[in-house]
């Protein structure tokens, strides 16, 4: 029994010291001789792939500047030229930029005022490319919306001016078909200086 008891003791020594030996290996890199290890053709894929990945996403990446630039000065333009902001909602910024409330201005600038009543501003095209898709697809309905008020504005003037004018073509082709009448009524004092002078000159043709 006591026999029994020292294999134990060894036994356990032993998983011990081995658990300590793997440890060690594991701090150090080292694998153990059954661990998996990649062929010579697997890592010249693997680089492969890296090389033609990282190209393209360089490529990628000088597109999406390109097309964001773009964006930014567009949509400046647009806001600028219809005179329109929006208020956005904080949920479409991350959370670090929480703010109460946000607007987009007409210079295309991002106005933050906090929950103590502090501004502050950024330009649209300074900030993150995922920043600014999140701004432009929350906008783009609400851009359609201000376009479809602007438009019915502008066709509610239209028709103003056009009942306008009517009237007006009416009345210079009523005074053209007829003059006379139409200037005895509209300048009667006038009239009235005219006949006088006809009265005086017949007075002074009689007197002659």
């Amino acid at each position: 029994m006591f026999a029994n008891l020292i294999e134990v003791k060894l036994l356990e020594r032993v998983e011990v010291e081995k658990k300590a030996e793997n440890s060690q290996r594991m701090i150090k890199g080292e694998t153990s001789p059954h661990s998996y290890q990649p062929s010579s053709d697997q890592i010249r894929e693997s680089l492969k792939i890296i090389n033609e990945e990282t190209l393209q996403l360089t490529e990628f990446l000088l597109q999406e500047d390109k097309l964001v630039k773009e964006l930014c000065v567009l949509l400046k333009q647009v806001l600028k030229q219809l005179n329109i902001s929006f208020k956005i909602p904080s949920k479409v910024f991350p959370q670090a930029w929480n703010s109460q409330w946000i607007i987009l201005n007409d210079e295309a600038h991002l106005v933050f005022v906090d929950n103590e009543n502090e501004v502050k501003s950024k330009a649209l095209e300074d900030c993150p490319p995922q920043v600014i898709l999140n701004v432009a697809l929350f906008i783009i309905p609400e851009l359609s919306k201000s376009l479809t008020s602007y438009r019915k504005k502008i066709s509610s003037r239209i028709d103003i001016f056009d009942r306008i004018n009517q009237e007006l073509r009416n009345i210079r082709n009523a005074v053209a078909n007829r003059p006379n009448k139409i200037e005895e009524y509209m300048n009667p004092a006038s009239n009235r200086v005219k006949k006088g002078a006809t009265e005086e000159n017949k007075r002074n043709k009689e007197i002659v």
